[in-house]
């Protein structure tokens, strides 16, 4: 049985405590190859974070062949971040760029968001997309969870949450990470589990069956 941690910036144990780990890892359009030469068993996302969309111009074409790449399971980390990066109208243009290769190509989205829900709401609603957006490190409070659940985000809960937030997730839209966290994947699963009264094994079989639906 597998444990996935579906957003990482390293891989770690290949097992732990008697089940396999797989990682995706993530990867923007410049260091893909590099990472792919050096991670072993990992699959891999790929996109450009907000905070690099100043210079994301001669990288989204680069994106557009590497996202292709069998090992590429999602785009992303991509989206919108009013603390750090450039003005939010290039923000914008980017992240959109990589909703159209990500609907054209039919992958997951890894969604990076500070402060910018309303902006990435409205652009759920223009793009009325068919394919899994999964909000990444996601933290928010019950009214946030329950309105982004109601519209058809997925959520990826990592070291932090919110406990009482994450019982108004549906199952069969949670998702694991770790990010850039030392703690292993397999705490992460434990502490969710545990916040939501199920059984270990029982939560790994219900994020297993999530990550076959959204990367199939």
């Amino acid at each position: 049985m597998y444990l996935y941690n579906i957003h990482t910036h390293k891989t770690g144990r290949e097992e732990i405590n008697g089940y396999k780990v797989q990682y995706m890892l993530n990867t923007s359009p410049g260091d893909f190859e590099e990472k792919v030469a050096t991670s072993g068993g990992a699959c891999f996302s790929c996109g450009i974070h907000p905070c690099s969309a100043e210079e994301a111009a001669g990288q989204i074409d680069l994106l557009r062949k590497t996202g292709k790449n069998k090992q590429v399971f999602a785009i992303g980390e991509a989206g919108l971040d009013k603390l750090k990066g450039p003005d939010m109208d290039i923000q914008t243009k980017v992240f959109g760029q990589q909703i159209e290769l990500a609907i054209e190509i039919g992958k997951p989205l890894i969604i990076h968001c500070v402060k910018a829900w309303d902006e990435l709401i409205a652009l759920y609603k223009e793009y009325k997309p068919d394919i899994p957006w999964i909000i990444h490190g996601y933290r928010g409070n019950v009214e946030q969870t329950k309105q982004l659940a109601r519209l058809g985000f997925k959520f990826s809960v990592g070291e932090f949450f919110n406990g009482e937030a994450i019982r108004y997730i549906p199952l069969d839209s949670i998702f694991c990470e770790t990010d850039m966290a030392d703690i292993s994947i397999c705490k992460v699963y434990s502490r969710i589990s545990s916040v939501l009264n199920l059984e270990f094994n029982q939560f790994v079989r219900i994020v297993a069956d999530n990550v076959h639906l959204a990367l199939k």
